[in-house]
Formats: C-alpha cells, sequence, structure tokens
C-alpha cells in the first residue's frame, strides 16, 4: 500500500519524455510544411526569374505558341485585343490568345516577351496601350460600354468605383507576378491576366480562356506574304498615341 501511495497520482519521467518527444516531431512537421509553402510562393512570386535559365524561348521561324491573355479592370473584363498582323509573327485573331511565331529576330527568343506584343498593338492601332508595374492604360475598343474605365491611364493608388485604391498586378496561371509585366517571357500554354485591381485581390482568370486555348490550332509558321502596317520594338512600354 505505502509503495502504491508514493508511485500513483503522478506523472512518471518516461511519460514526460514521450509527450516531449511527441511535441517536438509535430513542430518539425509544422515547420516542415510551413518552409514548403514558403519555398513555393518564392518561387511563384519570383515568376520567371527562376527558371529563364532553363526555360525554352520561341525560334525564329520554327516555333507556333499560343498563349491566352486578357484584361481586366477593377472589377470586369475589358474587350480582347481586336484582330491585327505584325510583320514580326507576335499577334492575334481577336479571340483572346496571342500567337507566338516568330518571322523576325527581334520578336524571337527572350525577345518575345508581352511587352513586344503590347506595343505591336499599340502600333497597329495607332492607339495608347501602357504596361509597366505601377501604370496600366489600354486601348480603346469600339462599343465597349465600359470604355472611360478600361482607357483610363491607371497608376498604383488609383480608386477604382468602389472606392478602394488600386494596382497593376499580372497573373500567369492564376499565380500573381512580381516586377514589370511587360518583361514576362512569353511561353506555350501559359494563361496571362493582366489588370489593375484592389487590396489583396488578385487579377482573376478569364473563365473563356482555356476554351480559347484549346480551340487555337497549332501550324507551322509561314511568314505573311505582304507587310502588315506595324511596327514594333521590343521590351519597351508602349506609348503610341492616336494622330
Amino acid at each position: 500500500m505505502a509503495r502504491a501511495a508514493t508511485t500513483g497520482g503522478g506523472r512518471t519521467p518516461g511519460t514526460s519524455q514521450s509527450l516531449g518527444w511527441y511535441a517536438t516531431l509535430a513542430a518539425i512537421v509544422v515547420l516542415g510544411l510551413f518552409l514548403v509553402a514558403f519555398s513555393r510562393n518564392e518561387e511563384l512570386n519570383r515568376g520567371q526569374a527562376a527558371a529563364s535559365k532553363t526555360a525554352a524561348a520561341p525560334k525564329l521561324n520554327s516555333d507556333n505558341w499560343h498563349s491566352t491573355f486578357s484584361v481586366y479592370i477593377c472589377d470586369h473584363f475589358a474587350p480582347v485585343v481586336p484582330l491585327f498582323e505584325s510583320v514580326d509573327g507576335i499577334d492575334t485573331v481577336g479571340d483572346g490568345v496571342i500567337d507566338i511565331r516568330p518571322y523576325t529576330p527581334r520578336a524571337s527568343g527572350s525577345n518575345a516577351t508581352l511587352g513586344f506584343f503590347v506595343n505591336a498593338v499599340a502600333a497597329a492601332r495607332h492607339e495608347t496601350f501602357k504596361v509597366s508595374s505601377n501604370e496600366l492604360q489600354y486601348i480603346k475598343i469600339g462599343g465597349d460600354p465600359q470604355a472611360a474605365e478600361d482607357t483610363r491611364d491607371w497608376h498604383n493608388g488609383d480608386k477604382c468605383p468602389n472606392g478602394q485604391p488600386g494596382k497593376v498586378q499580372l497573373t500567369v496561371q492564376g499565380a500573381v507576378q512580381k516586377g514589370d509585366p511587360a518583361t514576362w517571357k512569353l511561353r506555350n500554354g501559359d494563361y496571362l491576366d493582366l489588370g489593375f485591381v484592389t487590396g489583396n485581390s488578385h487579377v482573376p482568370s478569364d473563365p473563356l480562356e482555356q476554351g480559347e486555348l484549346t480551340a487555337t490550332p497549332t501550324v507551322t509558321p509561314t511568314p505573311p506574304t505582304t507587310a502588315p502596317p506595324t511596327t514594333a520594338p521590343s521590351n519597351t512600354t508602349a506609348t503610341t498615341t492616336a494622330p
């Protein structure tokens, strides 16, 4: 009885050590999961910076790639870029898809950027199209019911109709990218969504883009026989104004 009294009613050293071991193991698991999530988030935020060394670039007179492209202003998608043809081979048929089939050296390889496409659009339409990390001004498109908002020269901190300040943002496959959107290197199969959004909001993915990309045929690129009226310098933000 005396022995039972002295040993009962308390936590033994072995039990304390076991609980401490499990607590340590749980902490290691939680820390590991956090580090994995943090590492993944950092990789997404760096965008193509980490992958650019190994990522393929569109080859001259060889590749025929496609990426969807949409513009989102505050709370709605703007109309897609209308059809235009570029002698450089980075253009669109007006279906929300960028056709990437370089015909000239300035449009191939690392020169094939979102900024190159933006400049090509501005030059072909003789309109202003600005894209940078702190500014977005979209082109004017006939019949756009929200043209006043869509063509406004937006800067980070400007307020959307809801009264909240916004910022320029690019998402690719739904992941937010840091840096200047104009420098994004075009790749095959990307879902590119550019926009001006408020607070912690992310530019949403255009619900039509997956179908648009699937419906786009892939054929061997053939340079145009006549040069369309467009000249687009590579890797610079377009600021073209209609005469």
